[in-house]
Formats: C-alpha cells, sequence, structure tokens
C-alpha cells in the first residue's frame, strides 16, 4: 500500500503583492514609505486559521522576486527567516510578465509587471495530492482564482482560503463573490488589522480610493 505524504498545511505569501500593497498605500496615504511587520503578520495568520478550525501551518513561506546581489534584499530574507518565514526566492527577471508577442521592454515604455500567481498556483496543484489540505494563500491576484477553486472541488474535504486586505484585493474576486462568502474558497480580511501590521487604518473609507468605491459599488 503506498502511503499518503503528510501535508505541510502550508500558509503561501505572494511577497511581490504585499510589497505592491505597500507602495499603493503609500501612494493613497502621500506616505514616503509604507512598511509591512511581517513578525506581527506572521502571528495574526495563525490566529486566523485557529480561529477559522483550520489546522496549524507547518509551513508558512514567503515567495520573493528579487536580485541575488542585492545585500538590502538578502538582509530582508534574513528578517524574514528570524520572524519565522521560509523565503522562496526567484529572479526578479523571471517573474515579469510576458510581454505581447515580438514585443520589446523599450516599445511599452512602462515598468514591467512582476507576478508570482503562476508559482502559487503551482503550489496549489500539488496540493492537490492530499485528501485534506488546509492552503491558505496571502495574494491579491486573481489569477489564482481558477486554480485555488479548482483545488477546492478536488479536495473537498480541505480547506482553501484567501488573505489579504479587502480595499486592495483586484476588483474581479469581488465579482466572483469571494469576499461574500459565495465561494467555496474562504476569505480572510486583513483590513481590520492594518493599523496593526503597516501603520495605516484601511478598515475605514480611506482605504478605498473614490474610483474604486464607485466602480464596486454595481456589485
Amino acid at each position: 500500500m503506498v502511503k499518503r505524504m503528510s501535508c505541510p498545511d502550508p500558509t503561501i505569501l505572494d511577497g511581490s503583492s504585499l510589497f505592491e500593497a505597500c507602495e499603493t498605500i503609500a501612494e493613497r496615504h502621500a506616505r514616503e514609505r509604507i512598511t509591512l511587520d511581517y513578525a506581527r503578520l506572521g502571528k495574526r495568520l495563525e490566529v486566523i486559521r485557529r480561529d477559522a478550525g483550520w489546522r496549524e501551518s507547518k509551513l508558512t513561506t514567503v515567495l520573493l522576486a528579487m536580485d541575488p546581489n542585492s545585500e538590502g534584499q538578502q538582509r530582508f530574507q534574513t528578517m524574514l527567516r528570524h520572524s519565522g518565514f521560509e523565503p522562496d526566492v526567484v529572479y526578479y527577471r523571471d517573474a515579469f510578465v510576458s510581454l505581447p508577442p515580438g514585443r520589446s521592454p523599450g516599445e511599452l515604455g512602462s515598468k514591467p509587471t512582476i507576478s508570482l500567481a503562476a508559482r502559487v498556483a503551482y503550489i496549489a496543484g500539488l496540493m492537490a495530492r492530499h485528501s485534506d489540505p488546509n492552503f491558505l494563500v496571502v495574494s491579491h491576484s486573481f489569477e489564482l482564482y481558477g486554480p485555488l477553486t479548482d483545488l477546492k472541488q478536488r479536495v473537498p474535504e480541505g480547506r482553501v482560503g484567501v488573505a489579504y486586505f479587502a480595499s486592495l484585493i483586484d476588483y474581479r474576486w469581488r465579482s466572483a463573490g469571494l469576499l461574500d462568502g459565495e465561494l467555496d474558497v474562504e476569505f480572510f480580511d486583513l483590513d481590520p488589522f492594518s493599523q496593526d501590521l503597516l501603520g495605516v487604518d484601511l478598515a475605514g473609507t480611506l482605504g478605498r480610493s473614490k474610483d474604486e468605491s464607485a466602480g464596486l459599488s454595481r456589485f
């Protein structure tokens, strides 16, 4: 008889998504910099899992797209390890979103977009090997909608969830019903904890731009 592997019940953090959240908040609130307290975030995510009746995570990983020659980014990885995270690093150029066929970066003239959604989706696929994984993802990316909903269908006894700041999550998650509990994928809003994690209160209306609020009023 083949013995099934023990599931690490991972919590996977999309480091690029969290970095962009800090950039967006700093811009909206006219702040030079917003720093996420990863140590507090790690503790908050474990509380979220426990309060929701999930098993404790045996593996908490932060996916990062970095320059291996950057001393500052190496120090950041050291900080993550001291905070109880396991960094999983890819070369930042490998995480650029592909350009349209035949196009070069110079033609578009904008900053390349980094996405780790494909890596998260691959990990979600690996979770399908287990009968009842407790798989939590911290990311705003809607590209994960298909992989996460499919994973939940394949492991109905498992738990699949997304934790993120509701005021900053991709608007398509709202229309898909994630924030209203209409999906089998569970959602955990980090907005109520933003003051503790980011030093900025996102739970009120200041966390959302006027354009975003108007655009989402249809749903």
